[in-house]
């Protein structure tokens, strides 16, 4: 039987423990609001260590609430739709609750943080008004985890054989190289059927694919161009294809699965997204989700292209779209295995003209500079947008991407626990989104 004093002792200590674990565990909830600009003390710096933890602070607290914790709040405020007046209140509260409740990355700026989710680069080299991938790989190979550049294609005239495509040299292509494998990124080796001009692309799938020899002959090909030049992998971008190929393109995945995977090269197949099981020949009806996730280590699910060239103009991808996608793909694909697409560009409708232009971040914001418009935010679409009438009077709506829209497809990874996320394409997103990815989908 333990004497009435040490019982009494024993639990004052705890008490005092108890006591010294709740004032040591920094709390925003506990802190008195609203927090501004001149304030100092205890509660700025639980704030401070919030940011910092959320990637919005990139220096050390300090306890002062000064023009460097505003300008982080600012920018919180405008990633989430708040009120942007840089004051710490209620909702600014919740909100950084709510993200602390993902348990977030470490700051950005540690020295080899890489992301616990995947973070897959799509590498292009340099197009008209759009720069090279290079840079952002360079300036951002702590948070990549992988890339897969847009170098090679179906030969368009030799059914089995790869060519190369894009303007890349090969001076440019041994540099990338040489930066992932430095980097500890990941790097696969992108194979598609693209920009032929016209439906050609369908046709070459299928002549690749028709013959069991020629098959055969693009697998080996495909294996030989991995082991040659060092790649981690190959990313399977076919996206054209016959209704009558289905059955076909699942036997050339089954092949190449069979070839690459005992000598330890993974896959990663990409479909366009889709919601529903009908196959009536539509751009991305073709693809048999669960049977590419047999074989696949990773499907880069396309959930952007809600509004396309050729459609109305529209968000790139809205909730309720992104939402329909990732439940359909859910269905057929564990989780795990699902690499959400997202964008990093945006479409100008010309409805003058009846066309429409591809651009980037970057050119977004010129354009907007350029006719002195001011970027609008769709609250449905969840996307920044605006309108103008260029020097010949035709009306343009643009719609693009930015870290603000970028936020809720982040989210949605972490919601669905999925794999991670596939950025088309490296060098026309928003700079700013590289804080996000790293802050949602960064190590815990």
């Amino acid at each position: 039987m333990i004497a009435p004093w040490k019982r009494l002792l024993s639990l004052a200590l705890a008490a005092l423990m108890f006591s010294f674990l709740v004032i040591s565990v920094p709390s925003s909830q506990a802190a008195p609001l609203p927090l501004k600009q001149g304030h100092r003390g205890a509660a700025v710096l639980d704030l401070q260590k919030q940011l910092q933890h959320l990637g919005y602070l990139q220096t050390q607290p300090t306890g002062y609430f000064g023009p460097i914790t505003t300008k982080s709040v600012v920018k919180l405020q405008a990633d989430y739709q708040l009120k942007v007046d840089g004051v710490v209140g209620p909702q600014t509260n919740q909100i950084i609750n709510k993200l602390l409740g993902y348990a977030p990355a470490p700051p950005s700026n540690v020295p080899g943080t890489k992301s616990s989710k995947e973070v897959l680069g799509f590498y292009v080299g340099s197009e008209p008004s759009i720069p090279s991938s290079y840079a952002t790989v360079e300036k951002h190979k702590d948070k990549l985890t992988s890339i897969s550049p847009f170098w090679y294609r179906l030969a368009r005239n030799n059914p089995g054989q790869l060519e190369k495509y894009g303007n890349d040299t090969a001076q440019e292509i041994q540099q990338v190289m040489k930066l992932a494998k430095e980097n500890n990124i990941k790097n696969y080796a992108l194979i598609h059927n693209l920009l032929y001009g016209g439906s050609v692309g369908r046709n070459v799938l299928h002549s690749a694919l028709a013959d069991p020899k020629t098959r055969w002959t693009l697998v080996m090909n495909i294996y030989n161009l991995l082991k040659d030049n060092g790649f981690d992998g190959v990313c399977i971008d076919i996206e054209d294809m016959h209704a009558w190929d289905r059955t076909l393109y699942n036997q050339f995945l089954a092949e190449l699965s069979a070839q690459l995977k005992p000598s330890g090269y993974e896959i990663i197949v990409c479909v366009p997204a889709k919601t529903t099981d009908k196959t009536t020949g539509g751009w991305g009806d073709n693809f048999d989700f669960t049977k590419v996730g047999r074989y696949a280590d990773m499907v880069a699910v396309m959930a952007y292209d809600e509004h396309t060239a050729g459609s109305k103009a529209g968000p790139i991808a809205s909730p309720a779209y992104l939402e329909r996608v990732i439940k359909y793909a859910l269905t057929k694909l564990p989780p795990e295995k699902i690499l959400l697409g997202v964008a990093g560009y945006g479409f100008d409708w010309n409805y003058g003209l009846g066309n429409s232009r591809y651009i980037s971040y970057q050119m977004a914001l010129d354009t907007a500079r350029k006719y002195g418009k001011s970027v609008q935010w769709s609250t449905s679409g969840q996307a920044p947008y605006f309108t103008y009438t260029d020097q010949k009077g035709n009306w343009h709506c643009v719609y693009f991407e930015n870290s603000s829209s970028m936020a809720f497809k982040l989210d949605a990874v972490n919601k669905y626990n999925l794999k991670g996320i596939a950025l088309w394409r490296l060098g026309m997103e928003d700079p700013d989104s590289w804080r996000l990815i790293a802050g949602k989908l960064g190590k815990s």
